[in-house]
């Protein structure tokens, strides 16, 4: 199975419905004040999660956004009109969270923010680090004296305060360290990367794709990079550079989960709906647990007209995810699908 450095790979704040679920457009009237919700994530006597945690957010009773952490547990949902909203963790390996989130009206630039102790769960095994991650995937001596043998110390140094800056939710101060760290040393890729993940983490698209483009040129070689790309270019509308990127990525990291997501919900908004069917397929196949693809799927199939099929993933998302946040508005869809394929039912 094919896997993806945490560190390497920023959030991307992918939208996932099914069938009648809520689905939030991102046109929003430019009167209405707009806030941002966001947090960090961190185990029960420990530090930041060894894995990125699948965040969900929800709206009267529908989950409307997911996001990612990112390496070092932050997450974020921006452009929010005023609502009282939940954020939901429902991670195998840890104790669920759900918790109110609201964003208050006649209010500049709201921002709420939810942070979470994740508790792991009884009688699950540890959370393996991934072995292909690349150095600085957290925040540890060995990593900084691996960078301190490629970048000058004074870049080292200042990577380090940016880092911990990430950890402690202030991401404008973590900006100002990495962009030091990145002025004395231009080529360091890791200081790169997590600048352009808090960009993006502040809505920040074009700096956030300067970043990612400077990192790419720097480290060639790493797919993550080139998903990054394709992801901030899908959010800004610029399909045919995402799609080359996303190509980029695919060519170094054919079998990746992550990207073959990305392939699947790029072809699904230009409308190559046999060919997103396919790439979400093998998504779910690589990664089991990848709770959007399975999704995404089913949005498909229904606009496919396959209803049939959808039911069939429809049955499997929820007995496969019986305590999942999503499996609820699953199972409500599922019966409404049923009762109208039954003979006789209306047309719906």
């Amino acid at each position: 199975m094919a896997k993806f450095d945490r560190f390497q790979t920023a959030r991307f704040a992918g939208v996932c419905c099914i069938g009648v679920l809520l689905l939030v457009s991102c046109a929003i009237a430019q009167q209405q004040t707009l806030g941002s919700i966001v947090g960090h994530v961190r185990v029960e006597r420990g530090g930041s999660p060894p894995e990125r945690i699948l965040i969900t957010l929800e709206f009267r009773g529908a989950a409307i956004q997911t996001s990612y952490t990112d390496s070092q547990g932050s997450y974020g949902f921006h452009s929010l009109p005023p609502n009282p909203y939940y954020v939901v963790i429902d991670d195998d390996h840890y104790q669920p969270e759900r918790r109110e989130a609201a964003i208050p009206p006649n209010n500049l630039s709201p921002t709420v923010f939810e942070d979470f102790t994740l508790v792991p769960r009884a009688n699950v095994p540890s959370v393996v680090t991934l072995p292909d991650k690349q150095a600085g995937a957290n925040s540890n001596m060995t990593d900084i004296r691996e960078y301190a043998a490629k970048f000058p110390k004074p870049a080292v140094k200042e990577f380090k305060k940016g880092v911990n800056s990430d950890q402690d939710g202030n991401k404008d101060e973590a900006i100002k360290h990495y962009a030091k760290a990145v002025q004395i040393a231009p080529d360091f890729y890791q200081a790169r990367n997590n600048l352009g993940s808090d960009y993006l983490s502040k809505s920040d698209f074009p700096g956030a794709k300067t970043q990612f483009s400077e990192a790419i040129r720097s480290n060639q070689s790493d797919s993550a990079g080139y998903f990054n790309l394709s992801n901030v270019c899908m959010l800004m509308g610029e399909l045919a550079e995402a799609r080359n990127y996303l190509d980029e990525g695919m060519r170094r990291d054919p079998e990746s989960a992550l990207g073959l997501f990305l392939l699947g919900s790029l072809d699904f908004k230009t409308g190559k709906l046999p060919e997103a069917e396919q790439a979400l397929r093998k998504a779910i196949l690589l990664n089991r647990t990848m709770v959007q693809a399975r999704l995404q799927l089913v949005n498909l199939l229904l606009q496919l007209g396959k209803k049939d099929s959808a039911i069939a993933e429809l049955h499997d998302f929820v007995s496969t995810f019986p305590d999942n946040s999503f499996s609820p508005q699953a199972k409500q869809l599922l019966k409404r699908l049923e009762a109208s394929a039954q003979p006789g039912a209306a047309a719906h």
